[in-house]
């Protein structure tokens, strides 16, 4: 009977550990809210869009952003706030509240006629996964949608500072303004995978401590790899950045270059 007891704990407890959440931080707190749980402080909508992750349209349900952040006390955002957005696989772009005036996003959690937490898997890399349990979309991009951020498997969404979280990526004001710029692509397209003096997403390797990634690659193999990662990795996990111009792509090096004087000491 004990046995019996003990065994039925341990599954409640598994069952229990096994729900999905989303943890939402802010000012100091931080709190993890289930499905049902949104389900009660806010609206499903149901969306349909063109799906650069999937590159078709789709049809999802869920909660509008912007109100989820409200339903969750989070303060309106300005100037330096962003939001860091964690998947499960240390994928973490930032949202800037400039990006949130321009486009309102929606949080879903299933597609449109599947259960809870269903959508079809995802080819990531040499694997499949689904984009379960949270996947952060934005209905009004249309072709500008790559551009930004569409992170899925969400776990954790943090309100922070730029210059206070991500202090070591920064460059001096001093910079050039072609630095200056690729730093600014840097930010939107890379941090999220890449991490600068180990500040930033945990997807992909470091690119500046203890080496530079131009101290170890040549700059003609970073510009090719940096525009079609397959070219250089089959099934590469890194996104092809074909949109980015010749100029863009110089910027982001020039950047990268500039923070070999900037490293992390241990």
């Amino acid at each position: 009977m004990k046995f019996v007891g003990m065994l039925w704990l341990l599954c409640s407890t598994w069952s229990l550990a096994a729900e999905p959440v989303l943890t939402l931080v802010h000012s100091g707190q931080s709190k993890a809210w289930t499905l049902a749980q949104l389900k009660q402080q806010l609206a499903v909508q149901q969306v349909s869009l063109n799906d650069p992750s999937y590159n078709q349209p789709k049809s999802y349900r869920g909660f509008a952003f912007k109100q989820l952040l409200a339903s969750a006390g989070f303060p309106e955002l300005n100037g330096d706030d962003t939001l860091v957005l964690t998947a499960s696989d240390g994928y973490a772009p930032t949202l800037s509240a400039q990006l949130l005036t321009k486009q309102q996003p929606m949080l879903v959690f299933a597609e449109a006629d599947k259960p809870d937490f269903s959508f079809t898997p995802l080819q990531q890399g040499k694997g499949m996964l689904s984009p379960a349990p949270f996947y952060l979309v934005w209905p009004g991009a249309g072709k500008a949608g790559e551009q930004y951020a569409w992170p899925y498997q969400l776990v954790k969404i943090e309100l922070i500072r730029f210059s206070d979280r991500y202090a070591q990526v920064i460059p001096p004001g001093t910079a050039s303004a072609q630095v200056q710029q690729g730093f600014a692509l840097f930010k939107q397209n890379c941090l999220k995978c890449h991490s600068i003096n180990l500040q930033g997403g945990v997807l992909g390797p470091e690119l500046n401590a203890p080496k530079n990634v131009t101290e170890y690659w040549q700059l003609h193999d970073l510009k090719a790899f940096i525009r079609n990662p397959e070219s250089y990795r089959y099934q590469s996990k890194m996104p092809a950045f074909s949109h980015f111009s010749d100029a863009d792509i110089d910027a982001v090096l020039a950047y990268l270059q500039q923070m070999k004087q900037q490293k992390l000491v241990r």
